[in-house]
């Protein structure tokens, strides 16, 4: 296929783009951003303005916008009339889309062209022929049919949405094969669609003429007046009736179709060369979107060009939206925030000599505060999940100040050795270099240059590092790291107890705004100080070819891991003032820091499973599977994958012909929503696969996996705790997630049974009673809910007494059952539909009954009430221990989005109490337990409820200390209550 040779003028048909990458990616399930903004047409329009530029590299371009109709609206008035309106939602989604839209053509720095009153494809028609008059390749870069119009000597079309969904490539066409697409050549596309017509635009076309009739007439007669010349002679019989009727009809729709081409507007080439883009405010604007790769390029570019790094945009700065709901650019919210930081010049050293890591830890001592970072293999056959119980220190990193590390290597090692590298003051010998056509990494590329030295510092438990090993265990030096967690455990597997951390770069992103997309170190550094680190992947290569980290050369692994310790410096010095500012120092100091030690105390202590109960569990389950395959296959009415989506659509929507509701890119939605919906209306098959998918989920997430994850060196499980995931402040547990065994099924009973302690011992659980309800009675003061809790018992049963005003023996099973699903409701924020939903009743009862509990219980009405007032006014919400969390969506013009963030400013400071209530607890329970010198241990929390396991001679006094210490770990003005159980196994403990 032939290619428009150079140079070249871009002229790229605006709003085509635009409704498609709304359609594509805006619409249906959208792409959405933390704070709830529709991201989908930036995200389209950006890939596309990049790939566009990257590739093609234009000498010109230029992104023409519509701006009128070229009075084609006063020849029909029908015309592009039939466009449906966009919904409320969509619409405003669109507008906002529009506005990104905008910012991102200034930032890549591209010209627009508009003439007013006349349509883009007039405007390109005029232009393209003035572009070849002055000797270019027009290429005209659009996906509609009407501009192939266009092309002749000179003038080209890229389409670059060729294909199928999901499979889209760009497609030339020029005077040589534009007829692949309508099937006839470019002079002949306007006759064609002056005959079919064009539904978009509403062009009636020639009724009873369709394709291939258009086809035939126009390779006989030509042009659309030759045929009404000659309309006598038409054949067949249908096509020149079907001309007679309609010859004015054809006459119009062919005007209709063809593009002006002497629009008042002339060809300025000076005005459409492309200078660089602002690539700080496209790092920023990225930042704000949250596209990270996209914002991280962006950044590497910024840097490139000399640009300053930016000061980072705090959540209340960069929301998307102000008071009015209108937009705020980056920079404007930049202006806000005060310090920007200057670049940085940095100077990473290797410490791999007894003089230079004397000159380092004095220097480290001298500075007071250190920021430190480790770097680990995996155990060899340990599972390919990223655990510090199975991890080996191979280096460590250590800024000093902003811009200043060091580097002390300790197990590096040649490229495809056994053993570690050379140690302190030894001879390298010669490296076989692993050179290919093209290395991936720059571990690869500084490889194929030629061997790399590998001197190892001697072994950190040896005498000549006993300087090192105290500088990490003095507690009177003060250290920062990003993610210190897994740097306490990899030091204490390597026999070092980590002192004097007193910051954490992550958890004081998290602090300063839990809804932050990722609080990841390179995603921090792009957005607070324009620098765009290393990635793993670019030093190490990726699948396959990704190289050990100990296989590294220690140039390149000094420079990604020296980055890491000093950006976390860079951002204590960035975050510090933010933390003081935003009330929020003590949160980070006396809530998450000290969490810190208990948790890498539990991951480290870990659980035991029975191993044969899970293998058996694992027979049973899969029995279990088969026989709900066999009712499904029954149900209906033949056998087929289960698993198979397509095929389930077919059963479901087709064979069964039940409602759809819900569709997606490939076809009628089958997931959890629509499957529960299907149920609740009588449908028997879904049901049956609710139920086959959750046991399939248990069985592949617990039975398959847990015997696999317990540790070879300790013959335990250890789970790793995430503090930085939930935007309310839950605790997250991964690698294995040991938060979401469901306790109501018999088969999840069956598998906490399977979790014991360690021989002769006894697990004992505690769980806080309703502590969310409570929490809510505190916040709200309702006398009604608060005498509730005062007089103690079943708080449901208490409620359905107060809403149905009846007395408390007279509360039927079904009005507590009702009185506790509203009960958790309006800590959702759910309304009269969900309400509806899960009840079963009609939503004007569902209505009614919200209505009589919020008379009843008023005082709760008001306080989320207020919550949203004060939530609109401040731009967040705040925790009882001033937990804040930004709610940008609060303002926003979109009603489900904003709707959204009222309900976010309800629930958030209930949730987020609780699990600010959980963590102090744990911190106290820590810290009792080792004053106590009891040999119990805390093993697992799962939301409101802690695992430990004691031997039986303590369980009496474990009781007591951790009901003391969870109770009185904040003062509500309710009682709070710890159910406590004990038993041989986890379900036992919890019955």
């Amino acid at each position: 296929m032939s290619t428009p040779g150079r140079p070249r003028l871009y002229l790229i048909d605006g709003y085509a783009l635009i409704y498609r990458s709304f359609h594509a990616l805006g619409g249906g399930v959208p792409l959405r951003n933390a704070r709830g903004e529709n991201t989908g047409m930036a995200k389209g329009v950006s890939e596309f303005l990049r790939r566009l530029i990257e590739k093609h590299k234009p000498e010109y371009l230029g992104w023409v916008n519509d701006a009128g109709s070229s009075g084609r609206e006063e020849l029909l008035e029908a015309y592009k009339a039939n466009r449906v309106a966009l919904p409320e939602e969509e619409q405003q989604d669109f507008d906002t889309g529009v506005e990104r839209v905008h910012q991102l053509l200034a930032g890549y720095r591209i010209p627009t062209l508009e003439l007013d009153g006349f349509e883009a494809d007039d405007v390109i028609a005029t232009l393209a022929p003035q572009g070849v008059a002055a000797g270019l390749e027009v290429c005209v870069v659009s996906g509609d049919k009407d501009l192939l119009q266009l092309v002749q000597p000179g003038v080209w079309v890229l389409n670059p949405w060729h294909g199928p969904p999901g499979r889209t490539t760009e497609k030339w066409y020029g005077v040589d094969n534009a007829h692949e697409r309508l099937g006839v050549p470019a002079e002949r596309v306007i006759d064609y669609l002056a005959l079919v017509g064009d539904t978009a635009d509403n062009v009636p076309g020639v009724k009873g003429i369709g394709d291939k009739g258009a086809l035939a007439l126009i390779e006989k007669w030509g042009t659309v007046e030759n045929m009404l010349a000659h309309v006598d002679e038409i054949e067949p019989t249908r096509a020149r009736n079907a001309l007679k009727n309609a010859e004015a009809e054809a006459r119009l729709s062919k005007e209709l179709v063809t593009l002006k081409r002497d629009l008042p507007i002339a060809l300025d080439l000076s005005s459409l060369t492309l200078d660089p883009p602002d690539w700080v405010a496209l790092r920023d604007l990225f930042v704000e979107l949250e596209f990270g790769t996209a914002a991280r390029t962006a950044a590497v570019n910024a840097e490139a060009a000399g640009a300053a790094p930016n000061a980072g945009l705090e959540r209340a700065a960069e929301a998307a939206v102000d008071v009015e709901g209108h937009m705020v650019s980056a920079r404007a919210a930049r202006a806000a925030v005060p310090g920007t930081p200057a670049p940085v010049a940095t100077d990473y050293r290797v410490a791999d000599t007894p003089a230079l890591l004397a000159e380092a830890i004095a220097e480290a001592r001298a500075a007071g505060v250190i920021a430190v970072d480790t770097e680990t293999v995996l155990d060899a056959g340990a599972p390919p999940i990223i655990t510090p119980m199975r991890a080996n220190l191979v280096a460590i990193s250590m800024a000093t100040a902003p811009g200043k590390a060091w580097y002390f290597p300790l197990a590096h090692r040649m490229p495809g050795s056994a053993q570690g590298g050379l140690a302190l003051g030894d001879e390298p010998a010669p490296a076989k270099s692993k050179a290919s056509a093209a290395p991936a990494s720059i571990a690869a590329r500084l490889l194929a240059e030629g061997p790399q030295p590998v001197v190892n510092l001697p072994p950190l438990e040896s005498e000549p590092m006993a300087p090192l090993r105290a500088l990490l265990e003095d507690p009177g030096v003060k250290k920062t790291a990003h993610n210190v967690k897994y740097d306490l455990l990899v030091f204490r597997r390597a026999g070092i107890t980590l002192r004097g951390v007193d910051f954490d770069s992550m958890l004081a992103s998290y602090v300063l705004d839990p809804s932050r997309r990722s609080h990841a170190i390179d995603a921090l550094a792009v957005e607070f100080l324009g620098v765009a680190m290393t990635g793993y992947d670019e030093l190490c290569g990726k699948g396959k070819q990704q190289m050990p980290y100990d296989e590294v050369p220690i140039a390149a692994a000094r420079d990604y891991s020296c980055a890491d310790s000093d950006i976390a410096l860079r951002l204590r010095e960035l975050f510090l003032p933010r933390l003081a500012e935003q009330g929020a120092t003590a949160l980070l100091h006396e809530v998450e820091l000290p969490l810190v030690d208990v948790l890498a105390e539990m991951e480290w202590t870990g659980i035991t499973i029975d191993v044969p109960w899970f293998r058996s569990l694992k027979t049973r389950f899969e029995a279990a599977r088969l026989d709900l395959e066999k009712q499904i296959h029954a149900e209906a009415g033949e056998s087929f994958n289960v698993n198979s989506n397509p095929q389930l659509r077919t059963i479901l929507f087709e064979k069964l012909g039940l409602p759809i509701k819900k569709k997606t890119a490939t076809g009628p939605s089958t997931d959890a929503s629509v499957l529960q919906e299907l149920a609740d209306e009588g449908h028997a098959l879904p049901q049956l696969l609710m139920e086959y998918r959750e046991l399939a989920k248990l069985e592949s997430t617990y039975l398959d996996t847990l015997p696999g994850l317990v540790n070879p060196h300790t013959g335990r499980l250890h789970t790793s705790y995430a503090q930085t995931v939930a935007s309310t402040g839950r605790l997250a547990s991964h690698d294995p997630n040991l938060q979401n065994i469901p306790i109501r099924r018999e088969l999840g009973k069956d598998i906490r049974r399977g979790f014991i302690p360690r021989a002769g011992w006894r697990l004992l659980a505690a769980d806080y009673s309703q502590v969310e309800l409570r929490l809510l009675a505190h916040l709200s003061g309702d006398p009604a809910f608060v005498a509730a809790f005062e007089a103690g018992g079943d708080i449901h049963r208490q409620t359905a007494s107060v809403i149905f005003g009846v007395p408390l023996e007279a509360v039927t099973s079904e009005m507590r059952a009702r009185a506790k699903t509203i009960n958790f409701a309006t800590i959702y924020g759910q309304g009269a539909h969900a309400l509806s939903r899960q009840l079963k009743i009609d939503h004007a009862e569902a209505k009614a009954f919200i209505e009589t509990y919020f008379e009843r219980f008023a005082g709760v009405r008001t306080w989320l009430d207020t919550a949203v007032a004060e939530a609109r006014e401040r731009g967040y919400v705040e925790t009882i221990f001033k937990r804040r969390r930004y709610i940008p969506e609060i303002k926003d013009r979109n009603f489900n989005t904003r709707a959204f963030g009222e309900r976010l400013a309800q629930n958030s400071p209930i949730q987020g109490s609780a699990a600010d209530l959980i963590k102090k607890a744990m911190i106290r329970i820590h810290h009792a337990l080792g004053e106590a010198k009891h040999t119990a241990r805390m093993l697992l929390q799962v939301h409101d409820e802690l695992v430990f396991e004691c031997p039986p001679d303590e369980e009496t006094a474990l009781r007591a200390l951790v009901d003391r210490e969870m109770t009185g770990a904040v003062q509500l003005r309710v009682p709070l209550v710890v159910d406590i159980g004990s038993g041989e196994n986890w379900l036992l403990a919890k019955a």
